[in-house]
């Protein structure tokens, strides 16, 4: 079932057709079983947008038996920033980083997260640099760093960003640019 699961995820199947399967090897797995532990994270990471609640409670219990678990962290943070815990989120993030100190997608998360939700853009501005350094053709992480460029004043720097991440396209980069001042 576990190579099941894994050929689903790989192949982008979707959420809604690997989630039975990570349920079934939930249920069948014996408790505590790296198998058990490995759907648990599993189903955690893909519901946390739709349920959130639950995802944090899955995090939750890999947590106490694997309080290294950086994935976990990281899915709690975001089940945690879609329930409105943001200090929750912000310390799961900082957790996972601690981990796994150059993963470019929980920095990107807790940039994002420090700018566009509590504000603090200027001390996002390290975290999101941190990401783009590590995945510079990424342009959600791009468009992630120009906005908290934009938000600390740094128009030129933000524009320069915004290029690369829509493809040298100067009208969108005026348009996003424009929604961002609003």
């Amino acid at each position: 079932m576990y190579t099941d699961i894994e050929w689903a995820l790989s192949q982008g199947l979707p959420v809604g057709e690997v989630v039975p399967m990570v349920e079934r090897l939930m249920r069948q797995a014996q408790p505590g079983s790296l198998h058990q532990t490995y759907a648990k994270r599993q189903l955690c990471e893909l519901i946390c947008r739709t349920e959130p609640f639950r995802a944090a409670r899955l995090a939750h219990e890999i947590l106490k038996e694997y309080p290294d678990d950086d994935r976990a962290l990281a899915a709690l943070g975001l089940a945690c920033l879609h329930l409105g815990h943001y200090k929750k989120a912000e310390q799961s993030y900082r957790a996972a980083l601690h981990i796994v100190p150059h993963c470019p997608w929980y920095a990107h998360n807790l940039g994002h997260l420090l700018d566009v939700v509590m504000g603090r853009s200027q001390e996002a501005l390290r975290w999101l640099a941190l990401a783009r350094s590590a995945l510079p053709h990424e342009p959600e992480i791009a468009s992630s760093l120009a906005h908290a460029l934009l938000r600390t004043g740094q128009v030129e720097r933000a524009r320069e960003e915004l290029l690369e991440a829509f493809g040298g396209n100067h009208r969108q980069v005026h348009d996003q640019l424009a929604r961002w001042s609003r």
